[in-house]
């Protein structure tokens, strides 16, 4: 038996083995990333690492004879080392409020010291960690990137089919992955840095245009979605769950826009993030691109036909008990619920009126809308196109000038887009109107308009995890349960 372990151990370990996979999955990576020239550099440095040893054996070399190349390599060592450890310690101790570079520096000149005299004992232990962690965040980063990546749930706009405290799974390769557009960030956060929500995590130094990689499907209709939030390039840090966009047309902050832009901005921490930094929002797709939509009395008709059911979909309703008496209002209700107050003799349920009021979608127009009856409604498909009038310019007018990038201006009633006089306008890429299952609970499509392609981030997969916002306890009866 200790012969047959020491010949599995032999064999899992043998170098040529370990080359092989590790170069398969460099390639089919590199293939599938679009950069097959990489593998020009990235295979005969597999071999060597693995099996020729020729880049060690120089590094020995040039270290015994040549000082100055040493304290480069010192340098660069320490440089390692002070990013890695001088950022957990700067965490720890200062929560981000002290001066970084102070930090960094002391860190640095510690590890200099130690790299240019004979390492200690503790310096050597600190610094197998510093691989060990550098190693696993290369793994978990790219997972993350292009695989798999955890979400919790911070509302209730999803429940019943998703809990605030639900933590989940988003398969990335069910869309296809998007390339990262802000590379240079901080690994494991999304726009703000630890215990410092002020703190950008990011920088835009350098940005890269939209792509995304082969992917197993499409956003259909019924998927539960996790997208970048289409209104979060603009945020007000002091009140970032509510939209910049909606703030603005608040009278809270004056009668004009203007005014109110201007008292925002002297009041609160106003900034700015790029697409891919938006806060992430989950939704159920309810209409794909071209897709026609309208809601009726709550329930939605997409192309004319009423949407699958959906059990755990919720609504508030106001309950009058004809026996007692007793009157309730905004009670949340799931649809599969409703049966208990089929009795019409004891009971009279109607959903809340408080949610009736009409809708100014998309914020500047009076519709006569509101979250149960809304539209008819176009969603924006790449390819289509639509005439230039007051009504599409209101309705379509934020996927033209920011999603799509293309100025469009009203002069003497004319429209001009990028400066060209344009009776219509061609779609660039294709858009989604979403939904929270809790319809009357929800911040979503209905307040804020559509989800272009390129924010969509995921498919919500599982709920892997779950703990009680309010208890604070385990919800076992929630964990490893797929997401419908």
């Amino acid at each position: 038996m200790k012969n047959f372990f020491a010949s599995l151990k032999s064999f899992f370990t043998n170098k040529w083995l370990l080359a092989s996979v590790v170069g398969i999955i460099i390639t089919l990576f590199a293939i599938w990333y679009g950069a097959v020239w990489s593998l020009i550099i990235a295979l005969p440095i597999v071999y060597d690492y693995y099996i020729g040893g020729h880049i060690a054996a120089l590094h020995k070399r040039l270290m015994a004879k040549y000082k100055w190349w040493r304290v480069v390599y010192a340098v660069w060592c320490a440089l390692v080392f002070a990013l890695v450890v001088g950022v957990i310690v700067h965490m720890l101790l200062f929560k981000w409020n002290f001066f970084f570079p102070v930090t960094l520096a002391v860190v640095f000149g510690y590890a200099l010291w130690e790299e240019l005299k004979n390492q200690g004992r503790v310096y050597e232990w600190l610094y197998d960690w510093v691989h060990s962690i550098i190693f696993a965040t290369i793994v978990a980063t790219l997972i993350q990137l292009y695989w798999f990546q955890a979400f919790v749930i911070p509302t209730g706009s999803m429940e019943s089919t998703l809990m605030a405290g639900d933590y989940i799974l988003v398969n990335k390769t069910s869309y296809g992955p998007r390339v990262p557009m802000t590379p240079l960030s901080f690994p494991f956060v999304h726009n703000t840095m630890p215990l410092n929500p002020e703190k950008q995590s990011f920088t835009t130094m350098w940005e890269r245009d939209y792509r995304r990689l082969a992917a197993n499907g499409k956003v259909e209709r019924g998927d539960v979605v996790v997208f970048n939030f289409p209104e979060g390039d603009t945020v007000v840090l002091e009140r970032a769950a509510e939209s910049y966009y909606q703030l603005l047309l608040s009278n809270e902050f004056g009668r004009t826009e203007a005014e109110r832009r201007k008292n925002i901005a002297d009041n609160y921490t106003v900034v700015t993030r790029p697409l891919d930094k938006k806060e992430n929002y989950i939704k159920r797709c309810v209409a794909v691109a071209g897709d026609s939509l309208k809601i009726v009395d709550g329930r939605v008709y997409t192309n004319g036909e009423l949407e699958s059911e959906i059990p755990n979909k919720q609504y508030y309703y106001d309950i009058v008990n004809r026996t007692t008496g007793r009157y309730q209002t905004n009670v949340l209700l799931k649809d599969t619920e409703l049966q208990n107050y089929a009795d019409t003799a004891r009971y009279r349920i109607s959903k809340s009126m408080g949610y009736a009021g009409e809708m100014l979608i998309p914020h500047r127009i009076s519709t006569g809308w509101t979250l149960d009856n809304f539209g008819p409604i176009w969603v924006p498909k790449a390819g289509a196109t639509v005439v230039l009038n007051d009504f599409n310019v209101a309705m379509y007018g934020r996927c033209i000038d920011v999603y799509e990038g293309h100025k469009l201006e009203q002069r003497d009633g004319k429209y001009f887009i990028d400066g060209v006089e344009a009776t219509e306008y061609c779609f660039e890429q294709d858009y989604y109107f979403m939904m929270g299952d809790n319809r009357h609970g929800s911040l979503d499509s209905r307040f804020w308009g559509f989800v272009p392609e390129d924010h969509v981030v995921g498919k919500a997969s599982y709920v892997w995890f779950s703990v009680d916002p309010n208890e604070g306890g385990i919800r076992w009866e929630r964990m490893f349960k797929a997401i419908k």
